[in-house]
């Protein structure tokens, strides 16, 4: 899923918790932690390229971050070291491990599958493509309703129908 959709997903799972600007850094970090980094490489580099990433001009320390990143066992791993350190796990963290979660399925196993196995196994789920129109155009969607949705409850603001029900009860 593209970077953007994994913030606001992790708000939008985490809108209620008591730090969801961290969530939203958590939601993000797999991907900052290999492709912004890479981004950045690339503007410095003059390596600029439109379309699908192309891995044969990937420079080699790439996909290792991907996999350090994308990898639910390195997660797992952090988390048990934080739990041990602090005794407890903050909430805002899961959204690491969702950001896992929903590239597993939206990513294919042609272009950058996502290596949650990693480093014990390079099996990818035959996924689909997060870019694919209809997904695309379902999940920014859903997004912009579920945004909507929240923005509504936290200004109190409801449409007179639900009230009418509320207010009979």
């Amino acid at each position: 899923m593209d970077y953007f959709s994994h913030a606001i997903w992790s708000y939008i799972f985490f809108n209620k918790s008591k730090k969801p600007l961290y969530a939203i850094l958590f939601g993000v970090l797999p991907d900052t932690f290999s492709w912004l980094i890479y981004f950045f490489y690339r503007l410095f580099t003059a390596k600029v390229n439109y379309g699908p990433p192309v891995l044969e001009n990937f420079p080699p320390w790439i996909l290792p971050l991907y996999g350090l990143s994308h990898s639910l066992i390195i997660c797992a791993a952090i988390f048990l070291v934080v739990y041990l350190v602090y005794k407890k796990i903050p909430i805002y963290m899961l959204a690491w491990p969702i950001h896992i979660l929903i590239d597993i399925p939206t990513h294919t196993r042609e272009v950058l599958p996502t290596p949650f196995l990693w480093p014990i196994s390079d099996w990818a789920f035959p996924g689909m493509s997060w870019a694919t129109r209809w997904f695309f155009i379902l999940n920014w969607s859903l997004i912009i309703v579920i945004i909507i949705l929240i923005l509504f409850k936290k200004r109190g603001w409801y449409p007179k129908w639900i009230l009418k029900k509320s207010m009979q009860k």
